[in-house]
């Protein structure tokens, strides 16, 4: 049974890489992959399409579910390893693994976009950088998020997009800190909870 486990856990790894070489190649021009990419896709949409169904996941910008994908792989490697070291698998256990791979989600999109934000800053801080389409690019993913957060915290159009750029990231920061700080010692303490 250890053996076996150890197996389908590996293959979950190695494909858990195989979706995240799809997800990364698929922001630089797959079209010119030819037919690598055609068996990348063959191997993964599959999966991917799973999630690409729920509609929460898709918004008019961003596409949330190979995220959600990942995860849902992450926690399956989690309790399989589990199972093979122990033998059994506990409700605080997977509570644990449901609540860090929630977590690990959550966190990444929060840091993505603080990152984002900051170097959206680039030129509004330093107005004599060169002007190129990268600017465009990184806008065009920030943008949504700090409309978003301006209409959620009603933060008047008079702050303009650089006062509500500056708020935007601040407040994701804090979000990731103190979800950090609130997150972590709950999952610690469901991997003793409920022991059966």
């Amino acid at each position: 049974m250890f053996v076996a486990l150890t197996v389908v856990s590996s293959l979950l790894v190695v494909y858990l890489i195989v979706l995240l070489l799809r997800v990364a190649l698929a922001w630089f021009f797959p079209q010119t992959y030819g037919k690598a990419w055609d068996i990348l896709r063959g191997i993964t949409d599959p999966y991917l399409n799973l999630f690409r169904g729920i509609p929460f996941l898709r918004g008019n910008v961003f596409d949330f579910s190979p995220i959600a994908a990942m995860l849902v792989l992450i926690l399956a490697i989690d309790l399989l390893n589990q199972l093979a070291n122990f033998g059994r698998i506990t409700v605080g256990f997977f509570l644990a693994s449901l609540l860090s791979a929630v977590w690990s989600g959550v966190a990444f999109l929060l840091l993505f976009f603080v990152i984002v934000g900051v170097v959206r800053c680039i030129p509004i801080l330093f107005p004599n950088t060169v002007s190129s389409p990268i600017w465009k690019v990184v806008d065009l993913i920030i943008r949504p998020i700090v409309e978003w957060m301006s209409r959620l915290l009603r933060i008047s159009s008079r702050f303009g997009y650089r006062g509500q750029l500056f708020v935007t990231i601040g407040i994701l920061f804090a979000v990731w800190a103190v979800g950090k700080w609130a997150v972590i010692p709950q999952i610690y303490f469901l991997f003793t909870l409920l022991p059966f």
